[in-house]
């Protein structure tokens, strides 16, 4: 089965480019009219999610080609749902034991014969099996599509909403650790308070492809019989706040980063793939280091799909940063994170490694090791922050629409 063969991810900062210029040209003036409705191909949305959640483009650059073409009311719905993803990470950096929590719980877990069944696509319930078939196949699923599915999992077939998470993380091209978790606990009614998603029928006949509902009708009617509220108790993080965790400052003499007297490298990964254009553009490395985490992969057990779009990615990152930096330079597979950084370091002879800061996740989770084994070799290393980053995500301390409002100035005038 091949449910999706026209759907097109991009892989490169020069394909993502083009796909944001198609998509304006094409959609994007009926974004908002049209956004909802599930269609073979999915070419009413961006698409662009992978590349946001890779850094192949930034959310300011999307937005300002946006606005370049349409006015501001036309193109509001659009650039919300751009800037959803960083709100999300900006939510969870302030509240990390939700994804602690949730992964001791995944931890915790096994997975039974039924939720086996259910997410190879052999629920008896076609449509959510046609889903279950093209996320494994393309590592893609249109945003109402995956309500649908996840509210299916949690609310219908009653199963863990952790393994269903996991299950997205494996295989979302896109995937990333806030708006995955996030989303799941707000469909199960654990991320707001009293308000949890519910699929049904009449929601699926108003905004799925009228082929797509025909040819994938059998076992609709569980949607109606079964669909009610999973009995899951909300709770609120230990570490909420109504205040900021971090701030931005302004970087020593002017700089994003402060001049190193001795032999730097720059690591680059799969979570900020734009350094040529981020706060460590101007540092002049001795050395560009791009190892696959194939081992932290296999950890979280992502896909053969996902990790050829990631390797794919990563490749394309350290292309263009060897060009900026005027360095020989690519990636390298390697087993264990840490001892791989250590090594490429060791061999040449830094002193400093420098990283953009991985968003709160399973890169994230890596750092204390990875710093621990680079001090032992007498190797620092130091996280950078994009300033934009950090001013928009100090505004994530309650809901979507809020944060959108307080951003208002930092969308206009800062850049990401």
């Amino acid at each position: 089965m091949n449910p999706e063969p026209s759907v097109f991810l991009p892989a490169t900062r020069h394909e993502a480019r083009q796909r944001l210029s198609e998509f304006l040209a094409e959609s994007a003036g009926n974004y908002a009219h049209f956004r909802n409705h599930v269609l073979p191909g999915h070419g009413n949305v961006s698409r662009l999610s992978p590349a946001t959640r890779t850094r192949l483009l930034l959310e300011t650059e999307i937005c300002e080609a946006a606005r370049e073409m349409f006015p501001p009311h036309q193109i509001e719905k659009f650039e919300q749902e751009v800037w959803w993803r960083l709100y999300w990470k900006g939510w969870l950096e302030m509240r990390p034991s939700v994804w602690r929590d949730y992964q001791t719980d995944l931890s915790g877990l096994e997975w039974s014969d039924r939720a086996r069944e259910v997410a190879a696509g052999e629920s008896g319930v076609a449509i959510m099996d046609h889903f279950a078939k093209e996320l494994i196949e393309t590592g893609y699923l249109h945003n109402h599509a995956r309500m649908w599915w996840a509210s299916f999992w949690i609310h219908v077939e009653k199963l863990p909403w952790q393994l269903g998470a996991d299950f997205f993380l494996r295989h979302l091209l896109d995937g990333d650790a806030a708006s995955n978790t996030l989303s799941w606990r707000w469909v199960a009614g654990l991320h707001t308070k009293g308000k949890s998603y519910l699929v049904r029928r009449s929601n699926l006949e108003r905004y799925l492809d009228a082929v797509l509902l025909n040819s994938n009708s059998k076992g609709l009617n569980r949607l109606e019989k079964s669909a009610q509220p999973a009995e899951l108790e909300y709770q609120e993080p230990l570490d909420s706040r109504s205040v900021p965790l971090f701030e931005s400052k302004e970087p020593p003499n002017g700089r994003s980063v402060p001049l190193f007297e001795n032999r730097v490298g720059i690591w680059i990964h799969d979570e900020d793939l734009l350094v040529e254009n981020s706060p460590i553009a101007e540092l002049e490395p001795s050395a560009l280091l791009a190892p696959v985490p194939t081992s932290l992969w296999d950890t979280h057990r992502y896909s053969a799909t996902k990790r050829e779009f990631l390797t794919g990615t990563l490749g394309d990152g350290i292309r263009r940063a060897s060009e900026h930096f005027n360095l020989a330079s690519g990636i390298s597979t390697t087993g264990d994170l840490a001892e791989a950084l250590v090594q490429s370091a060791m061999d040449n002879h830094l002193s400093t490694l420098v990283t953009m800061q991985p968003f709160t996740g399973p890169l994230a989770d890596q750092i204390p090791h990875v710093r621990e084994a680079l001090r032992q070799k007498n190797i620092s290393l130091r996280l950078v922050q994009r300033p934009g980053d950090v001013a928009a995500m100090n505004f994530a301390t309650a809901g979507f629409f809020g944060f959108w409002k307080k951003t208002a100035a930092l969308r206009e005038a800062v850049p990401v």
